[in-house]
């Protein structure tokens, strides 16, 4: 069978991917975007509910998303703007209680200035501001700063957390668990976030900026890369599983898990490492690039999106939303427009979701709504499971997100994202200081550059 062929072949169809073909295509180069899933997006993926649409990764627009900006004024996709996060009750140690009642809880066994925070923005207090010793994002990956690349409980213990808030940032924290995911990487997250918020009260709600300059996708976050899709001159090849990729001085070919062969001078891959690591690369990358594809950790979230029939919190503590230190961890509450809540989504993160993970759906739908309704009653009879979405089941990914564990960040930064021959790397496992969304149209933009530059 002849080998399609273009200038470009972008592995991966999430923004990272659709960023770098726009930015080809607009070089004047011809691309192919193979993408594994039946949809495109990647990890920016939205459900749409008879109850409303959810998203299930990528959610907030920050006022320093720049390039995410720009794309939803190019492609005239619509924002609104994001609606302030709703309150959140407590469930620890056994009781349930008001955030208002935290504070003097006998169920808060945290010491001294912690006992004000909430348990959710614990992690933040701990690591922003004055608790945060990084001049500037920039700085992460310095050598200067590599005493820092040390595991997050290190760090926290260092900072004076007590072991009640240590136990209780591990319920928030995005990683696998405290003992093993970098303090270096996570103080360049926090420290990036920060730019984003207006004077932040580390006692708040949240660890996110809500109000002015933050937006959201009307109709859902997935409506950006499918508008990004459509505006390529050719269509995403959708169900496109990638077995190997030979590069040589001249091009490179990409193979398909069915046979389907596509040659192009040059490959983007827009995957995850978790993903990339099960493709055959010919030559093989080397040392710790090698290492980094074999051996990052990526993080698993799961989502358990909920309806209720009656508003149940107005019977107890009167906040939809609810932390706790069970195995269910958070339920939030997503607010419509008007910031009326419409649906209930539990989100587990870690060494937490890799736990439920081992359930079935359907075992795991009756076990959240279960636990709920033992430690918050007024649930009871109240609470329906619409899906759930585990990030490591339900995705080509495999994952959530890069994550990295203490002492990669110096030996592994700075070769993330350097390229192989003829193969580039795209993904948010390659960013530098942007986060989320922004980092993955970020190195979609690098990536084309790269090429871009090598063409003139």
């Amino acid at each position: 069978m002849a080998a399609e062929a273009a200038d470009v072949i972008v592995i991966g169809a999430g923004l990272a991917g659709l960023n770098a073909a726009l930015n080809l295509e607009a070089a004047g180069l011809s691309v192919i975007v193979l993408e594994a899933a039946d949809y495109v997006g990647g990890r920016t993926r939205t459900f749409d509910f008879p109850i409303g649409s959810i998203n299930a990764g990528g959610q907030t627009i920050g006022p320093y998303y720049a390039r995410l900006r720009d794309l939803v004024t190019k492609l005239a996709v619509p924002l609104i703007p994001a609606p302030r996060g709703l309150a959140m009750g407590n469930y620890v140690n056994g009781s349930l209680m008001s955030s208002a009642d935290w504070p003097t809880s006998k169920a808060n066994k945290t010491v001294g200035a912690e006992r004000k925070v909430q348990p959710q923005a614990l992690e933040f207090f701990y690591m922003s501001r004055g608790n945060n010793p990084l001049p500037d994002p920039e700085s992460w990956s310095d050598a200067t700063q590599a005493h820092y690349d040390i595991p997050l409980l290190a760090y926290l213990r260092s900072k004076g957390a007590s072991d009640e808030a240590i136990r209780l940032i591990d319920v928030t924290v995005n990683a696998p668990d405290l003992s093993s995911a970098s303090a270096l990487a996570y103080l360049r997250d926090i420290k990036w976030l920060e730019w984003g918020m207006a004077q932040p009260d580390p006692n708040s709600q949240t660890t996110y900026g809500a109000g002015a300059g933050y937006h959201e996708i009307a109709g859902g976050t997935q409506r950006l890369p499918e508008a990004m899709a459509r505006a390529l001159k050719q269509e995403v090849r959708k169900k496109q599983l990638v077995r190997s990729i030979d590069v040589t001085d001249r091009g490179a070919e990409v193979t398909t898990h069915d046979g389907v062969r596509y040659q192009g001078k040059y490959v983007v891959s827009a995957v995850p490492f978790s993903a990339l690591r099960y493709v055959d690369i010919r030559p093989n990358l080397a040392g710790q690039q090698l290492a980094a594809v074999q051996q990052s950790t990526h993080g698993n979230a799961i989502r358990v999106f909920m309806e209720f029939t009656a508003p149940f919190w107005e019977g107890d503590i009167g906040e939809p939303g609810l932390f706790s230190d069970t195995s269910i961890e958070r339920v939030f509450a997503n607010a419509d427009e008007a910031g009326k809540p419409f649906a209930l989504n539990c989100w587990l993160n870690g060494n937490g979701a890799s736990r439920l993970d081992q359930l079935p759906p359907e075992a795991m739908s009756e076990f959240v709504v279960e636990e709920l309704a033992r430690i918050r009653p007024s649930t009871r009879g109240r609470v329906k499971v619409l899906k759930v979405h585990s990030w490591a089941k339900h995705s080509a990914s495999g994952c959530c997100r890069h994550v990295y564990n203490a002492g990669q960040v110096i030996a592994w930064s700075e070769v993330m994202a350097k390229s192989h021959g003829r193969l580039h790397f795209a993904g948010e496992q390659t960013r530098s200081i942007e986060s989320g969304m922004e980092a993955a149209a970020t190195t979609g933009e690098r990536a084309a550059y790269e090429i871009i530059e090598r063409e003139s």
